[in-house]
Order: C-alpha cells, then sequence, then structure tokens
C-alpha cells in the first residue's frame, strides 16, 4: 500500500537527508555545489530569501524543489530531485504549486522563471502545463557528465504585463527572437532602433591601455562587490544578475575598473554579475578583455544579461562574439515599471546537441540562435577583423 506524501517548508535539520537525496538521484553529478555540501544547504534554509519544499513519506524526505526570491518581486524555481521509488507520481509539478501558493501567500511575487533540462522532454511539458511561457534556449550552457543545454521558462502575473517598460526601440539583431518571445507571451510591438554603423568600427579600435588581472579570492570578491552595490555610478556597465553571487574578481591594478564574475570549477561554467568602471575603460574593452582572461581560466562559457532597450551595448556584445540565446519580458523592477532583458552566451567550445529534446518553440528559439551563431563565428563583419 501506497504511503501518504506530505508536503511541506524545509527547515534547516533537513538539510543532511536533502544532500543526501540529491547524492542518490545523481551520484554527484549535479552542477550546484550547495546541493552536496550540508553547511552550506543548511544555510540556505534558515535565509528569508529562500523558500525550500520538500516531500516527505513518514520522516523521509523523498523529493525537494527550491524557490529564491528577491524584494523585486521576482523569484527563481530550480533543484528539483525526485526519490527514484517515487517517481510518476506528478510530484514535482505537486512541489511547486504548493511551494507557488505560499510564495504568493507570503511575498509580492510576479514573475517566477526556471531552467529546464533538454535530456528529455519531461522538464518541459511540466513547466508547461504550470502556464510557464517559453523564453529562449541556453546551448551548452552545463556540462557534467555530458553536454546540457536548458530552456528558460517564466510564469507572469497580469500585473508584471501592466508594469511593463515597452517605450524604447529595439535592436534590430534581436528582431527575430523578440518576434518568438511576442507571440509566446502576447506582448506589445515595439520598434526597431537605428544603430550606427560606427558601432563596429568603434568597437574594432576599442584598444586602450587598461591592464586587467585575474584574483580568485571569493571572500574579497563578494565583499567588493556589496560595497559597490549600493554605489551608482554613471559608469557601472552592468549591475545586474539576479540569484548569483560572485566568487571571482577581475580588476585593474587601481581597482578603478573591476568585473564581477561567479565561476564554476565544476564545468567550467561563468556569469559576468557585474561591472563597474570608474575610470571610462569602455564597456567594450573591458568585456572583450576580461573574456580573454576568463577563456584562458579554462572557462567555456560566459554569460550575462543587458537590458532590451540599451542597444548600443547589445551591439558591442554582439561585435564581441556574444550571442542573444533568450529574451526575458519584465524581468526586472526598477522604480514603478519591469523592464526586459535579453541573455547573452559565449561557448568556446564546439557545439554539440546529441540526446536533446526540444518541445515546441524551443525548436525555433535553437534555430535561431544557430543562425545568429553561424554569422557571428563564420560571417563576421569586416570592422571586427580589423
Amino acid at each position: 500500500m501506497k504511503k501518504d506524501i506530505t508536503l511541506r517548508k524545509a527547515i534547516p535539520r533537513d538539510a543532511a537527508q536533502i544532500v543526501d537525496l540529491y547524492q542518490s538521484v545523481y551520484q554527484g553529478d549535479y552542477s550546484d555545489p550547495m546541493m552536496s555540501e550540508t553547511a552550506r544547504l543548511r544555510a540556505a534554509l534558515g535565509r528569508d530569501d529562500y523558500y525550500w519544499i520538500v516531500a516527505s513519506i513518514d520522516d523521509r524526505i523523498v523529493g525537494s524543489v527550491v524557490y529564491q526570491h528577491t524584494l523585486t518581486g521576482l523569484a527563481k524555481v530550480f533543484g528539483a530531485v525526485i526519490d527514484n521509488d517515487c517517481r510518476g507520481q506528478n510530484l514535482t509539478e505537486r512541489m511547486m504549486e504548493f511551494g507557488y501558493a505560499q510564495l504568493r501567500a507570503i511575498a509580492h511575487v510576479e514573475v517566477v522563471y526556471a531552467t529546464t533540462r533538454t535530456i528529455s522532454s519531461a522538464p518541459q511539458k511540466l513547466t508547461a502545463n504550470l502556464g510557464y511561457r517559453k523564453l529562449g534556449i541556453f546551448p551548452n550552457v552545463h556540462k557534467t557528465s555530458g553536454y546540457e543545454t536548458h530552456c528558460l521558462t517564466a510564469l507572469f502575473t497580469k500585473s508584471a504585463f501592466d508594469s511593463r517598460f515597452t517605450d524604447f526601440a529595439l535592436h534590430p539583431r534581436l528582431r527575430p527572437l523578440f518576434e518568438i518571445v511576442r507571440r509566446e507571451c502576447g506582448l506589445t510591438a515595439i520598434p526597431d532602433d537605428w544603430i550606427p554603423h560606427t558601432s563596429a568600427e568603434n568597437f574594432s579600435r576599442a584598444r586602450s591601455t587598461l591592464e586587467l588581472e585575474l584574483i580568485h579570492a571569493p571572500r574579497l570578491t563578494k565583499r567588493r562587490f556589496d560595497e559597490g552595490k549600493n554605489t551608482l555610478v554613471a559608469q557601472d556597465h552592468h549591475t545586474f544578475f539576479p540569484f548569483q553571487e560572485p566568487n571571482l574578481l577581475i580588476s585593474s591594478a587601481d581597482q578603478d575598473v573591476e568585473v564581477f564574475c561567479y565561476f564554476s570549477e565544476t564545468d567550467k561554467h561563468c556569469v559576468l554579475i557585474g561591472i563597474h568602471d570608474l575610470c571610462n575603460a569602455g564597456f567594450a574593452d573591458i568585456v572583450e578583455k576580461a573574456s580573454v582572461i576568463l577563456q584562458d581560466l579554462g572557462v567555456r562559457y560566459i554569460e550575462f544579461i543587458i537590458r532590451a532597450d540599451e542597444s548600443e551595448k547589445i551591439e558591442i556584445a554582439m561585435q564581441a562574439g556574444f550571442i542573444p540565446c533568450a529574451y526575458f519580458p519584465a524581468m526586472h523592477l526598477i522604480g514603478a515599471q519591469r523592464y526586459d532583458f535579453v541573455i547573452f552566451s559565449r561557448s568556446y567550445e564546439i557545439l554539440n546537441f546529441r540526446n536533446i529534446r526540444l518541445e515546441g518553440i524551443n525548436r525555433e528559439y535553437l534555430n535561431q540562435y544557430l543562425q545568429l551563431w553561424k554569422k557571428n563565428s563564420l560571417e563576421p563583419e569586416p570592422a571586427c577583423a580589423a
């Protein structure tokens, strides 16, 4: 006879059981190190910005899913794991519904996003059944036992789209990606921007005397990042990437230029979280030189986000070899309005899409990404080769 499964919020003393569950299911092959470190996971369970759901039979934890949320109404759901003996009971879907209802009751969450694995179509179908919208694809974002491509999906409240900022023009090379998202989410149309031809030329000539060096000191990096978060200066090119904390710093000797990164030793995945530029070195020069340093470190994948209304930065990112792979409408609340963001990625390895299973428009996103990759990699603009 099947025993009843109870859903509840996790507490710190559940940490050891949750780690054991991830270890049992993933055999130590899960990319997030928190899921294998009991002390770190216990600390997360005690934080206000985490809402962790577990499923249990009697006192044995058989399922887990995590919500993390911000004060700006944005949340992320991730880390779903189910005991092998409890599969086939829609337990992940039940935990996600339970957690979302609980979170909505205690926090003003307007947007929840998730990334879905593509080794099977099941995670994509699950989020679609819960009302999540498909927003893009992250090709070869992780590498454990093999390459993994993830899809971006999000759940929006009506109020999120009602407060969406739309008074801007779209970089024309984002048009095909945006149109897929617009169709998926029913978004308001946005006109194209006009990008001067000098943008590419400016990038090719953006060679200053700027010298950057790598500082692998996680606690120092976190302290420097926290100190600078509340100091708003005009030269802060990029200061937002949700739910990531930096553990790697790329800096000039005088610290006038600082690039804050999260680097995964496990699968050589890197996220650019923040760029501070107090000497006007320029976004193009910083991104280019930081990318070279990260590549030399062994990073195989870099990702960062740019607001969709910042066309010049978008142009520079693409000139630097970054490809827009997802478009996230109404992502971040600034003042009273929610702003669209574009997710960019760059892979330093040969793309590998063996054993990938894509549902619906996720196939369109992959095709669009490959077209942009071909143009950037095989048909570069003449100015970039100068």
